[in-house]
């Protein structure tokens, strides 16, 4: 008696966690004819519910019903919001939905890693919308998630690519507003950036360009400073600390113009650097380049 007791007993409990699954496949299912309906608030409630109860929590199919309608709430009411939780929310969903699919069972598996590029894309857009000096920081963490998820769906993806374009780009957009503004601060992060990108890639003339005129420019600064209110005992400090930003300009300007000879300003740039360190030779040779260039 006491087996048939235990015997009936297992099979209440193998009852209870049927129903269990059904009705977490009922909230999936509901979750659907909701967003078929268009109704998403309802769809995101259901879906969510599904997805918290371990019996579900492991299907990729309700995890890509969730990325599917939080990217329809995204695309209805947060496409302008560049930190948008919804499309937080549809990524996370649609990368676990590829993670549970560990069998490449689902035949919606397309649908899943064309959402995941969309995103992606959507999120590399949105780093150009705050890519200024107050919100540059937003910028970087849109920047990450989409390398996040190329680094997930495209095994061609080259991240130091990305990197570099990204990094050269920051750094170039802080070096135009030390150049406005003359700002120690945006200085410091115009020679973080720009040195970021070099580590990657310094055979590129933007690259090697933008630090050489970063520093060409401190270098003029000072000469400016020199005409107006530093004391006669002063000058030769200043001197040399302007002969000092000459010469780290100098390498990074003739990579340039080796690598792009015909870019003027690079020219003009060398001759500059060479007036600057009393090196009348290789002033003459580049003013006569930028003279010819001219023409």
């Amino acid at each position: 008696m006491k087996g048939l007791k235990n015997i009936g007993l297992i099979c209440v409990l193998l009852i209870v966690a049927t129903q269990s699954t059904i009705a977490q496949t009922n909230k999936v299912n509901k979750a659907i004819e909701f967003y078929s309906a268009k109704k998403l608030d309802s769809a995101k409630v259901l879906i969510n519910e599904a997805v918290q109860n371990p019996e579900s929590a492991k299907d990729y199919n309700a995890w890509m019903m969730r990325g599917v309608i939080y990217k329809d709430l995204y695309k209805t009411s947060e496409m302008n919001n560049v930190a948008s939780p919804y499309r937080d929310s549809a990524t996370v969903s649609f990368i676990q939905s590829l993670q549970l699919d560990a069998e490449n069972k689902n035949p919606q598996k397309e649908l899943v890693l064309k959402s995941l590029n969309y995103l992606a894309s959507l999120y590399h857009n949105d780093i150009n919308k705050t890519l200024d000096t107050v919100n540059y920081q937003e910028s970087l963490i849109n920047f990450d998630k989409h390398k996040a998820i190329k680094k997930i769906i495209d095994p061609a993806f080259n991240e130091q690519k990305y990197n570099y374009d990204v990094y050269s780009t920051i750094g170039s957009m802080f070096e135009k507003g030390f150049e406005q503004t003359m700002s120690k601060n945006l200085l410091d992060y115009a020679n973080y950036y720009l040195l970021k990108a070099y580590e990657i890639n310094s055979n590129t003339d933007f690259i090697n360009k933008n630090i050489g005129v970063l520093y060409y420019n401190q270098a003029v600064d000072i000469i400016k400073k020199m005409d107006y209110d530093v004391p006669l005992d002063q000058l030769p400090v200043y001197q040399d600390q302007s002969v000092a930003f000459g010469k780290k300009a100098l390498p990074y300007l003739i990579k340039a113009n080796e690598i792009n000879p015909a870019d003027k300003s690079v020219v003009e740039g060398l001759a500059g650097i060479y007036y600057l360190l009393n090196d009348s030779e290789k002033y003459n040779e580049y003013k006569k380049k930028f003279e010819e260039m001219n023409k």
